[in-house]
């Protein structure tokens, strides 16, 4: 999974390495639901400027 930040700073959480856009990166796959948008507040190192990082979710017992 990685995070990536738009142009006009909305953060996603994409299942796969998104491809960088004009001003949006986009699922390769291009279907919905492969992608989740996220608080835009959380991360402020992700950037437009930054490439995807990559993450990875934890489920907690």
């Amino acid at each position: 999974m990685y995070i990536a930040r738009d142009k006009n700073n909305d953060l996603y959480l994409f299942n796969e390495l998104p491809k960088r856009g004009n001003e949006c990166w986009w699922a390769p796959s291009g279907v919905d639901g492969t992608y989740l948008r996220l608080e835009k507040s959380i991360y402020p190192e992700v950037t437009w400027d930054t490439e995807p990082v990559k993450v990875q979710i934890t489920a907690i017992p």
